[in-house]
């Protein structure tokens, strides 16, 4: 009895010593009941020697929950055996942060060290973690303000995106952080004054599908200009108006400066029976990043109006279509210009073999080929043709073939005008004695 109180008491001793002596943080073991090991102290009690298990998996700490922090599940030892304690919510301290618990290995006994609430460091030393992706969809007067990240007691803490109503005249201004000398300091969101008409080109339409519907117009969609920033309107059906077609709404550059020109339903073209006068020759300058539409002849109150060309800004990956008048029936239609997609240039074809010579013609062959150079017949002359004039089109003229061993006649053609092209005509070329004809085509 005098020996068990002889040892409480020098237990009780030591104690009472090393109380002074507690620090943060404080380590403790659960064996049999627990003690508590002192940093810099001496042993109370004996921790276990067998590593604790893995830490289990917490899918609750995945989830975001606003004002608190997940304090994650740990093993204790308690009676000899490893005890799994769940993890937990606490309420976030403002200027703290949570410390995890964890096991330390001392000199073969495992220790614990406590978790605990420490000071947080006032500002980021590192940049934060790259942006979250969020889906979002398109809000008739709302803006989408994107999600951020926030230095919230000593760590990058998530604020999710959200809708915001939009504001006349205004424009979102993202949050961003920035390094200023090592520091990094958060500029924070905001609405500021948007610019009033677009300074460059909309982007380019995007695709929509959609089948004939019996009695209604599918009105495509266009690009708005809204508080500062492109703002796509989507297409919708418009129940058909006897008599009036839709004119698509469309972006014109005057003068450096982008106008809409509002879409809207415009009495049907008259029948226009004439041909329309050849194009005017105009004298324009080439522009870096711009292109030249071209002017035309334009119906106008029963007579033809010159409309002048005039300069648009490029387009990345799309070209001009010129606007042409079609022949339909008798009947004069104009095409509009418009912008189109850039095809992908085939890859170069192989080059052709060289085409046979033309055979000789004997003197007793009947055929008179006119002059011969080194043996071979040199073509005719080119019969006369008088096509005419065709608005939109180029006449290719014909040229002599070698057919069956003579020359035969292949008429000319019509050829429709390609933007940015003209059409080189075909000839015959004498290589060293021997006639090869050269095909046209457009370069």
């Amino acid at each position: 009895m005098r020996i068990h109180l002889s040892r409480w008491l020098v237990g009780a001793t030591l104690l009472g010593l090393a109380a002074p002596g507690f620090a943060q943080p404080v380590e403790r073991d659960h064996r049999g009941g627990g003690g508590v090991t002192v940093t810099g102290g001496m042993n109370v009690s004996v921790g276990p020697r067998e590593a604790p298990p893995a830490v289990r998996d917490e899918p609750e700490r995945l989830r975001v929950r606003a004002g608190f922090v997940w304090q994650p599940g740990r093993w204790d030892w308690r009676n000899g055996r490893w005890d799994w304690r769940a993890g937990h919510w606490e309420r976030e301290r403002a200027g703290k942060r949570w410390r995890e618990a964890r096991w330390e290995n001392r000199g073969g006994t495992w220790v614990l060290v406590d978790g605990d609430w420490i000071d947080a460091p006032m500002a980021p030393s590192a940049a934060p973690p790259p942006i979250r992706e969020e889906r979002w969809e398109q809000r008739n007067g709302f803006v989408w303000i994107r999600g951020r990240w926030d230095w919230r007691n000593g760590d990058w803490a998530w604020t999710p995106g959200h809708y915001e109503r939009e504001r006349a005249n205004k424009r979102w201004r993202e949050a961003t952080w920035e390094n200023r000398g090592g520091q990094w300091v958060f500029v924070d969101g905001g609405w500021i004054d948007a610019p009033m008409a677009p300074t460059a080109a909309p982007p380019p339409l995007r695709e929509e599908h959609w089948e004939e519907r019996h009695g209604w117009v599918f009105v495509r969609g266009h690009w708005d200009w809204r508080n500062g920033d492109w703002a796509w309107t989507p297409g919708r059906w418009e129940k058909e108006h006897r008599g009036r077609h839709w004119r698509e709404p469309r972006w014109e550059n005057r003068d450096g400066q982008w106008v809409k020109v509002d879409g809207d339903w415009i009495e049907e073209a008259p029948v226009v029976q004439a041909a329309p006068p050849p194009p005017r020759d105009e004298r324009f300058e080439n522009r870096a990043g711009f292109i030249w539409v071209r002017g035309r002849w334009d119906w106008r109150n029963g007579n033809y109006e010159w409309v002048p060309g005039h300069y648009e800004r490029e387009r990345a990956n799309q070209f001009w279509n010129e606007g042409r008048w079609e022949n339909r029936g008798g009947q004069w239609f104009w095409v509009e210009g418009s912008w189109g997609a850039r095809p992908t240039p085939p890859p170069p074809a192989p080059a052709p073999p060289p085409p046979p010579a033309p055979p000789p013609v004997s003197a007793s062959g009947g055929v008179s080929v006119g002059v011969t150079v080194g043996g071979q017949p040199a073509p005719p002359p080119p019969q006369a043709e008088n096509p005419g004039a065709k608005a939109g089109f180029i006449w290719a003229r014909g040229h002599w073939g070698w057919t069956n061993g003579s020359y035969q006649w292949i008429a000319g053609h019509w050829e429709r005008e390609r933007a940015a092209k003209h059409w080189e005509e075909g000839r015959w070329q004498n290589n060293n004695g021997t006639w090869i004809y050269i095909e046209g085509g457009w370069r």
